[in-house]
């Protein structure tokens, strides 16, 4: 069968945030896109899990990968994670919550999708990661990182897509391929003040003709944050205050250790994560 012109919706890094996600993908379907390739970071803090995953599924993704976030949850859900710390504890109580959300069958799914994969289209050889090829975590790809791990995520390949830094970006490696990553659709970040108060929800669109001819378009969807904190509230995920603040200003709180050690222990989080998954909280 001769080649078409595909237009591939790039998503990556949603995050729990259900409202940011219908956005997108009501714009993608106005964008008329054909495909849709999910570059990882699901789950986690938001409210949804179960409701992303079926708004996912109805978009036949060609590409599925998970994040760190992912890989995070998988290795406190099977023990080999100690939770030793105010951060570990937050996931472990957030990834208790979603997988109560999930089926044994879809949490099967969740730990056989890959961090990385390789596609061609319309002869065009396409490497899409979360991160890195090596690792999914990492700030080796954030962009004012050296160009040495630009290079090595798209050796061999024509193009390059990742997720991770929340952040839109389009470069070319020492020899001229092209690096994309779409942003996050969930959770937008800019470490420009004036560009991280825009809180729309970021994705990206490649069209390939059918010679291999490459047009990358960025986009930005406004969406309603006043109702998606109000889903998360109603929903009663953990962290309801904190996801209202990342919701409301961008700022996130995973790494503030004094805070979460003081909700941890007021709420009983420790206890519970210890309870759950074991470990040293």
């Amino acid at each position: 069968m001769a080649n078409t012109t595909q237009r591939i919706a790039l998503l990556a890094d949603i995050h729990g945030n259900q409202t940011a996600l219908e956005a997108v993908l009501a714009d993608a379907t106005a964008q008329k896109v054909t495909a849709t390739w999910f570059l990882g970071d699901l789950f986690l803090p938001g409210p949804s899990a179960a409701g992303l995953v079926a708004l996912l599924e109805a978009q036949h993704p060609d590409v599925w990968l998970n994040g760190n976030w992912e890989g995070a949850m998988l290795e406190i859900a099977a023990g080999t994670q100690p939770i030793d710390g105010p951060t570990l504890v937050y996931l472990a109580i957030l990834t208790q919550y979603a997988r109560r959300q999930l089926s044994a069958a879809q949490w099967r799914q969740v730990a056989a999708r890959p961090f990385v994969t390789t596609r061609k289209v319309n002869g065009l050889t396409i490497v899409a990661a979360h991160n890195s090829r090596r690792a999914p975590d990492g700030r080796e790809l954030y962009p004012a990182q050296p160009q040495k791990g630009f290079d090595a995520l798209v050796h061999g390949a024509d193009l390059a897509v990742y997720g991770h830094t929340h952040q839109q970006l389009m470069r070319t490696s020492s020899q001229g391929q092209l690096i994309v990553n779409p942003g996050a659709v969930g959770q937008p970040y800019s470490p420009w003040p004036q560009f991280f108060r825009d809180q729309r929800a970021h994705y990206a669109i490649l069209t390939i003709d059918a010679a291999g001819r490459l047009d990358v378009a960025f986009r930005k969807v406004p969406y309603d944050i006043s109702r998606e904190i109000t889903r998360a509230e109603s929903a009663h995920v953990p962290y309801a205050d904190l996801y209202r603040h990342l919701r409301e200003t961008g700022k996130t709180i995973t790494h503030d250790q004094a805070l979460l050690a003081r909700i941890n222990r007021e709420r009983g989080y420790d206890a519970a994560a210890k309870a759950a998954f074991g470990g040293r909280p």
